[in-house]
């Protein structure tokens, strides 16, 4: 009997979705990798200020990195319904950590110039449009299928979440070891993931049958298209990430101009977030029972705007990383809500290039938005561009949620 107990007690400390060993493996490479990945977004934001001290030029880097998201993730989605997924991970991973280990030579060699961060950041979402999706879309072949939202919450903080590492990290790092080396670092942070790919289990990959390429278009956007909950969640979803999510991006600008943090503190700022977005994670991948979907994300979106106004107007660093971390938080519970509708919405021919419009949605119009605001913050002020852009992602939402029931109603 006390043997039992003890099995009992010890069976798997893990929460109930990392109990899967495939979605365990996959989980920990992708935060290892994107822990690295923000150790870079803090370091070029850095170096940009400190090259421009504006943050117009600060919010051009970051849409250098979100034009191809907006463009080509569809295209990616096409190509994660075409061709076996894990391959296609191979190739997206290895251009990305070739990219990576560029940037830290041209750091190091000391010639780096702002034109070498945004060509370099470009290139890299490049290969990231195709990455995006592909991910998304093996997300249900690692699960099942009633695990599928809280799986998706994991997944979902893997980009966000690595930044409760990755800037905190960095921030200490560059005074002691400098830009080049925590770029260098980021650079070997890719690693985990082919391991991960390699020892993966999946499914044998069933081609389907081909077709050209623009016709998968037209037919996955009929598709997404001719189903009314998409649409309003891709809407809201974009509105969101054009007007409310600029605020990591522009962070080097928050410290320089309003708290007036050195890079260690602006390491904190920027993984404030990722530690609410972990958190959220964690909440939406444990909760027994949790509002319906469409429910949940209202009160998520409700919730995080009143946070980031706080944000906007406030002046105490304190403060700030304590509202970040609830800003994080909610828009983790909103993005988990928006992919579990997203998913089971589509159907499993549609998946990668349903997930691919959610990629351009919430991940390639975010840093599209950092240059709206940071042209807006250019003639008012950061603060003040802050405020107007979630101004305007309340205003959209409280329309859609008034007027179209679908997406309050949904499950």
């Amino acid at each position: 009997m006390i043997g039992r107990v003890l099995q009992l007690r010890v069976a798997d400390p893990r929460p109930g979705v990392l109990r899967h060993r495939n979605f365990a493996l996959f989980w920990f490479s992708l935060v290892i990798s994107h822990s690295g990945t923000w150790m870079q977004i803090l370091v070029v934001g850095w170096l940009t200020d400190e090259m421009t001290r504006s943050a117009f030029w600060v919010g051009m880097v970051a849409a250098a990195r979100g034009v191809p998201m907006v463009v080509l993730p569809f295209f990616g989605g096409v190509v994660a319904d075409r061709m076996d997924r894990r391959t296609l991970l191979w190739i997206t991973q290895v251009s990305q950590a070739l990219l990576g280990l560029i940037l830290a030579i041209v750091v190091a060699a000391d010639v780096a110039q702002v034109w070498h961060f945004a060509v370099i950041a470009m290139l890299a979402s490049i290969a990231g449009a195709f990455d995006q999706p592909t991910r998304q879309a093996i997300v249900p072949a690692l699960v099942p299928r009633e695990d599928l939202r809280k799986a998706i919450a994991l997944h979902a903080v893997v980009f966000t979440g690595g930044a409760l590492l990755g800037p905190a990290i960095a921030g200490l790092l560059v005074p002691v070891i400098g830009a080049a080396g925590v770029l260098f670092i980021n650079a070997a942070s890719t690693l985990p993931v082919f391991v991960a790919l390699a020892l993966l289990n999946l499914p044998p990959f069933k081609p389907r049958p081909r077709e050209a390429v623009l016709k998968s278009v037209r037919d996955g956007l009929r598709f997404a298209f001719s189903r009314e909950l998409i649409v309003l969640v891709l809407l809201v979803s974009a509105v969101a990430s054009l007007f409310g999510r600029s605020f990591q991006q522009l962070a080097p600008v928050f410290a320089r101009e309003v708290l007036f943090a050195d890079v260690t503190g602006l390491g904190w700022l920027i993984a404030a977030p990722g530690l609410g977005s972990v958190i959220g994670a964690f909440v939406v991948a444990s909760a027994n029972w949790l509002p319906a979907n469409g429910r949940l994300a209202g009160i998520a979106v409700a919730g995080y705007l009143a946070a980031l106004v706080g944000f906007a107007v406030s002046t105490s660093l304190g403060l700030s990383l304590v509202l970040l971390v609830l800003v994080g938080l909610l828009i983790t519970v909103f993005s988990a809500c928006v992919r579990t509708m997203l998913q089971l919405e589509a159907t499993e021919a549609y998946y990668g290039r349903v997930m691919s419009l959610n990629t351009i949605t919430f991940i390639g119009l975010s840093p599209v938005g950092a240059l709206v605001i940071g042209a807006i913050a250019e003639s008012v002020g950061i603060q003040a561009a802050t405020l107007i852009g979630a101004a305007v992602v309340a205003m959209v939402f409280a329309v859609v949620w008034v007027a179209r029931p679908t997406l309050r109603r949904a499950t």
